[in-house]
């Protein structure tokens, strides 16, 4: 009898995962005045503060639910992180299963990959009640979906027997998809949605595999980033004029830099990616060009970050984070290959 694969399991631990933080959150909420009366009200009407107000989307979805029976805004908000969380867990176990090192490992190398996954996403779930806010989990999710998407089946796994091997490439469909999850993720992190489609231009440029051919690929990114761009610029200049930051400062290096204490939780939560980045740097790793998408997206938004948003706020990279989680795991898989070669 054939032994199972540790995918389900690692699907189990996630939803788990989900379900905990859906649990937790919904407390949060609570407790963070989301239960009080109105308490939308001030984004739904066009005059809450920049930049919160540009990120609307899942506060009009929370809206819409709250108006069917017995819906609180508190629960309306953790049943989407909840959905989100779900989503976005059982796409990372796929798109860790599609890559090539995962294709090619044994059975203790996959069980290892899908342990190092279950840890990576808990060590970024882990920070979710710092700063908790409601787009957080959504972008996460649209985020792996798009990676998800990107990753065409088969195209990472040269091993015959995968489940994946010899599937037909996706184009023009799947294109226009993705422009549309961009259009998506911009009405929650439109910064998060330039990057990634910069880093998937960057990568396809360069040979990377996402489409029918490297410029199918380069025009949906260079589509994604203009749509979720333009989108940022109509709602800051057109619909949300009057948003401003008002005491807080729109440009933070220099409080980053000043305020030592903004820097240890920045400096935890990018541990692992950090390792990650030098493994994948050490190997010239080329095979998984989606991850080298986020990665190289991840890296162009950590200016971002850094300039223009608070590094103690490490939700804010969480989304992207996640999206990292499975070129982490193959990391992981390939070191433990290498020290028992070593070994031998």
């Amino acid at each position: 009898m054939k032994a199972k694969g540790p995918e389900a399991m690692t699907r189990i631990l996630l939803a788990g995962m989900m379900l905990a933080a859906g649990y937790v959150g919904y407390f949060g909420y609570k407790t963070g005045g989301m239960d009080a009366p109105g308490a939308l009200d001030e984004l739904l009407s066009g005059h809450g503060p920049a930049p919160d107000q540009y990120r609307v989307g899942v506060v009009w979805v929370a809206h819409w639910m709250t108006l069917l029976p017995h819906v609180s805004v508190p629960f309306a908000l953790a049943a989407i992180d909840l959905v989100s969380g779900l989503v976005a867990g059982l796409l990372l176990v796929e798109v860790l299963r599609r890559s090539s090192v995962y294709a090619q490992a044994e059975a203790t190398g996959r069980w290892l990959g899908c342990a190092a996954l279950v840890v990576g996403v808990g060590w970024s779930m882990s920070w979710l009640m710092w700063l908790k806010r409601p787009e957080t989990m959504a972008a996460g999710m649209l985020v792996v979906v798009m990676v998800w998407l990107l990753q065409e089946p088969g195209s990472e796994n040269p091993d015959p027997g995968h489940p994946d091997s010899g599937r037909s490439e996706r184009g023009g469909g799947t294109s226009l998809l993705l422009v549309g999850l961009s259009l998506a993720l911009a009405t929650v992190r439109a910064d998060v949605a330039v990057a990634l489609n910069i880093g998937m231009l960057i990568v396809a440029l360069r040979g990377g595999r996402f489409a029918r051919t490297r410029g199918l690929a380069a025009a949906t990114a260079v589509a994604g980033a203009l749509i979720a761009g333009g989108l940022q610029l109509w709602l800051m200049r057109v619909v949300y004029p009057q948003a401003d930051y008002g005491r807080v400062k729109m440009w933070q290096l220099v409080p980053n830099l000043i305020h030592a204490s903004r820097w240890p939780p920045f400096l935890l939560f990018l541990l692992p990616l950090g390792w990650m980045a030098v493994q994948v740097w050490r190997r010239r790793f080329a095979g998984d060009a989606v991850g080298l998408a986020v990665l190289v997206g991840a890296g162009i938004y950590m200016g971002l970050w850094v300039t223009m948003g608070k590094v103690d706020e490490v939700r804010i990279f969480l989304p992207l984070a996640l999206g990292l989680a499975p070129l982490t795991a193959q990391m992981v898989m390939l070191r433990a290959r290498e020290s028992q070669v070593a070994d031998v």
